[in-house]
C-alpha cells in the first residue's frame, strides 16, 4: 500500500511530471451491472500457500507482438489473463504489455515496474529508464497493471476534483460535513458501479498477473526492477514466489508489514522533514535565487490567501488542498525548491496559476479510483467516517502542513465498497536468491525506514543506502545505478552496504 508514492525520473527531471503522473485511466465501468452500496466480500488469497498453483507453467494466451508508438524500438502486446485468479476458467482481462529487444548478448527479460498504484509501465518504458548497460543484456519489459492504462481500466466515480478541490484542514463542522459527504460520494459512485473488476486489483492479484507474464514471456526466472510501489509487487510476488526469481530490486521501498494508518504517518512526516529541507536550501540560496526570502512562511502566507478565496477560477482554482499538492510535489526531488519558491513568489502577488500548474503535475483525476481500490483494500483502513478523522487528526500533529492532506486524499477508504483483501504482514520469501533493496535516507515518499525493515524481514535481503534526497535512486545516483546494473547482469551482490552518496 503505498499513497503518493509515484515513480520519480529515472533519467532526468524533466521525465518527472510523466512518471509522477501514475493516475492515467479512462472508463470502463459496465452501465449494465447490478449494483450493490454494501461492502463486497473480497476472497482473494494473500500467502503462498495457494499462490504457486494458481497460475499455470503454460502461457495463458499467446503473445501476438507488433511494433507501437509507446517510445523507441518499441514493441506491444496484449496477454489475456483471468479477472479472478481463483477461477481461472471464469472471465478474463487484458494486460497491455511492452518491450524493447535487447541489443547485444542476451541473458532474458527483465520486467520494471514504475509504481503507483496506478503507473503506467507502457510509459515509463516509453522514457528510457533503464541504462545502456542493462538494454544491450536484457529484453526490458513493463506492463500496464490491472485496472491502469490499456490494461482494461478502471474508473467509478466523476466526483473525486469536487473532493481533492475541498480544503482538507475543515475549520467548522459544516466544511467537515462537507468534506465527509466528498468522500461518501465517490465511495458510493463505486459502489453503484461494476464492482467485478474492482473486487480483484489487489496487489497480490497484479503479482499473480506477474508470474503469468514470466510464463508468457517464456522466461526462467524473472528478473524484476520495481520502484516505489513496484517495490510492493516485488516482494509479493516474491512472498508467492520466491524460487521463481533469479534477481530481484527494490527501490524507493514500501514495507508491508505496516498498516494504512501506519504507512501514511510515516509518509506524512517524510513529506514534512523534506519540505523543511528545501526551506533551508532556499536560505542558503537567497532571495534572488529562491523567489522568496523564506519557503516555510511564503507557503503559510499563500496558504492563508487561498483559505480566504481560492486563487483563480474552474480548472485553474488554487486551494488549500492544491497548495499542498503543489509543496508534496516539489518534495519529490532535489532541488524542488527552485520550482515551489518562484510558485509562491507569484502566489503572493495574487497568481496561483504556477502553484496549480505544480499540483496538476501530480496526478490525473481520472485514474484516482483506480489507486484508492489498491490502497483502501490492500489493509484495513480507518472504517468509518468518525474512525477517519481521528486519523486525519492525528496526521496533523505529525505535520500540520501537510498531514490532512495526504490523509483525507484518501478518505473514501473510510466507505470504500470493497472490502481489505488481507492484513499487513511482513515478508520473508524463504527461498529467494539475494534481493538488493535500495532506500535513500531523505526519501520524501518512501521513508528510509521501510528500506532498512524490508531488508532485514527479506531472508535474503541486501540493503543499498543511498545518502541522498529524492524519491528512488536508480538512474540518478551513478553509484546505486553501477551496482544496481552489476547485480542484474553478474549476480554480484554488495558484501556490505556501500552507504552510496
Amino acid at each position: 500500500m503505498t499513497s503518493r508514492s509515484f515513480r520519480s525520473t529515472t533519467v532526468a527531471r524533466g521525465l518527472l511530471a510523466g512518471l509522477l503522473a501514475a493516475l492515467l485511466i479512462g472508463a470502463c465501468a459496465d452501465p449494465n451491472a447490478s449494483s450493490t452500496a454494501s461492502k463486497a466480500s473480497n476472497q482473494r488469497v494473500s500467502d503462498g500457500s495457494s499462490g504457486q498453483t494458481s497460475v499455470p507453467d503454460q502461457p495463458m494466451s499467446e503473445l501476438d507482438w507488433s511494433d507501437c508508438n509507446v517510445g523507441r524500438d518499441t514493441e506491444c502486446a496484449t496477454l489475456q489473463v483471468p479477472l479472478d485468479w481463483e477461477e481461472p476458467t471464469g472471465p478474463k482481462i487484458g494486460l497491455a504489455l511492452v518491450r524493447v529487444l535487447a541489443t547485444g548478448d542476451r541473458i532474458g527479460s527483465l520486467i520494471g515496474n514504475p509504481g503507483g498504484p496506478g503507473g503506467s509501465g507502457l510509459e515509463f518504458l516509453g522514457s528510457d529508464p533503464f541504462s545502456e548497460q542493462l538494454t544491450r543484456r536484457f529484453d526490458t519489459v513493463s506492463w500496464d497493471p490491472r485496472g491502469v492504462g490499456k490494461s482494461t481500466p478502471v474508473t467509478c466515480s466523476d466526483s473525486v476534483p469536487d473532493l481533492l478541490a475541498l480544503d482538507p484542514d475543515p475549520d467548522d463542522s459544516s466544511e467537515q460535513a462537507a468534506l465527509d459527504q466528498a468522500g461518501e460520494t465517490v465511495s458510493q459512485e463505486c459502489a453503484d458501479s461494476d464492482l467485478s473488476l474492482l473486487e480483484h486489483i489487489s496487489t497480490v492479484d497484479v503479482a499473480k498477473d506477474l508470474e503469468a507474464i514470466r510464463v508468457a514471456l517464456g522466461d526462467e526466472p524473472l528478473n524484476f526492477l520495481g520502484f516505489s510501489y513496484g517495490t510492493q509487487i516485488g516482494q509479493a510476488y516474491a512472498d508467492l514466489y520466491p524460487t521463481k526469481i533469479r534477481s530481484m530490486v527494490l527501490d524507493g521501498v514500501v514495507d508491508p508489514s505496516l498498516g494504512f494508518t501506519e504507512f501514511l504517518l510515516g509518509q506524512t512526516a517524510a513529506f514534512d522533514a523534506s519540505f523543511e529541507e528545501n526551506v533551508s536550501r532556499c536560505s542558503e540560496a537567497g532571495r534572488d535565487e529562491c523567489g522568496v526570502r523564506d519557503l516555510g512562511e511564503a507557503y503559510d502566507q499563500v496558504h492563508s490567501l487561498v483559505e480566504v478565496a481560492p486563487m483563480g477560477s474552474g480548472d485553474g482554482e488554487l486551494g488549500p488542498g492544491e497548495l499542498a499538492t503543489a509543496a508534496i510535489m516539489t518534495a519529490y526531488y532535489e532541488d524542488g525548491w527552485q520550482d515551489l519558491g518562484p510558485a509562491l513568489a507569484a502566489g503572493l502577488e495574487g497568481d496561483g496559476s504556477e502553484l496549480r500548474a505544480l499540483a496538476d503535475q501530480y496526478y490525473d483525476f481520472g485514474g484516482y479510483t483506480a489507486y484508492a481500490g489498491v490502497v483502501c483494500t490492500d489493509t484495513p483502513p480507518p472504517d468509518s467516517p468518525a474512525a477517519y478523522r481521528r486519523f486525519a487528526d492525528e496526521a496533523r500533529k505529525v505535520s500540520p502542513r501537510f498531514g490532512g492532506s495526504v490523509a483525507n486524499e484518501l478518505l473514501p477508504c473510510a466507505t470504500w465498497p470493497v472490502e481489505a483483501a488481507a492484513t499487513a504482514k511482513a515478508v520473508t520469501a524463504p527461498g529467494a536468491p539475494p534481493i538488493l533493496v535500495v532506500g535513500n535516507t531523505r526519501d520524501p515518499a518512501t521513508p528510509y525506514d521501510n528500506a532498512v525493515t524490508v531488508s532485514e524481514s527479506l531472508e535474503s535481503g541486501v540493503l543499498v543506502t543511498a545518502e541522498i534526497s529524492g524519491h528512488t535512486a536508480y538512474g540518478t545516483n551513478q553509484c546505486v545505478t553501477e551496482i544496481v546494473d552489476d547485480y542484474l547482469i553478474n549476480l554480484a551482490v554488495p558484501q556490505v552496504d556501500p552507504r552510496c552518496t
